[in-house]
């Protein structure tokens, strides 16, 4: 008895109907990562999930980088097969090779915000914040008393100076000096840089005038002066690490995003 052969148009259509409705459903989970990623301390949720699935769309679907979307227009491909039969599993294959794709996209806990009218969710993007930011507490920071919230991690990493931070005190003091600095308000103004230095400066020996910020000094050059005297902390490294980052611009008022 001869062997029936599979209906290779029958699984196409149930295939390309699956696939059409998985594109849909991503491509709305897509959107909603972009909107959540407008709010403060969000921009940094495209990195994940909605990263990787935007590399295999452009690069595998020749898809807009600026907006990139799975293909809901489901067509069929001319693959130079020589039987009706052969083109049509041919055309299987890359549904489902796209299929496999869609669903390593919505089955990744970074493809969804986790957050719920009914309270938080164990998974998504929140959850990811919440357990890294509990990381970086107890590795970087739960010694010096400092713990990071996810919302901490969030508004770091968005704002304007966490790159300029690492690359003076490195991807891993970078987080308490952060912190300590938020902690102890300490601005970037000439007035207020001064106003705090010499609240937290040894000053014996120092002659009169000493402790000011003079007219030729630049904020860089006050801290440099200073900076054996300085005491943010009781960890002279720390310490040392702070002025190194208080000398390159960096404030309470810009390494946190508002």
């Amino acid at each position: 008895m001869a062997t029936k052969q599979k209906d290779w148009k029958a699984e196409w259509e149930q295939i390309s109907a699956k696939s059409r409705k998985l594109a849909k459903r991503a491509n709305q989970r897509m959107l909603r990562l972009e909107e959540a990623a407008k709010k403060p301390g969000m921009k940094n949720i495209l990195k994940y999930a909605y990263n990787e699935a935007s590399i295999y769309i452009v690069n595998s679907l020749g898809g807009n980088p600026k907006r990139p979307r799975f293909k809901e227009n489901i067509k069929l491909y001319d693959t130079d097969s020589k039987t009706e039969s052969e083109f049509y599993k041919r055309n299987v294959q890359i549904q489902k090779a796209r299929i496999k794709e869609m669903e390593n996209f919505l089955g990744a806990a970074s493809s969804t915000i986790g957050e719920s009218r009914s309270g938080p969710k164990t998974k998504g993007i929140k959850a990811i914040y919440d357990q890294r930011a509990g990381t970086i507490s107890v590795l970087y920071t739960d010694k010096y008393g400092e713990r990071y919230t996810a919302n901490d991690l969030k508004r770091f990493f968005d704002s304007k100076k966490q790159a300029k931070l690492e690359s003076v005190v490195g991807s891993k003091q970078m987080f308490i000096v952060a912190k300590i600095i938020k902690k102890e308000n300490i601005k970037g103004s000439r007035k207020e840089l001064a106003k705090y230095v010499k609240t937290h400066v040894d000053t014996s020996g120092m002659k009169e005038g000493e402790l000011d910020m003079k007219k030729s000094e630049s904020r860089a050059q006050y801290l440099e002066r200073m900076r054996d005297r300085l005491n943010y902390t009781d960890d002279k490294v720390l310490n040392d690490l702070i002025t190194n980052a208080l000398k390159e611009g960096i404030n309470a008022d810009n390494i946190f995003m508002k």
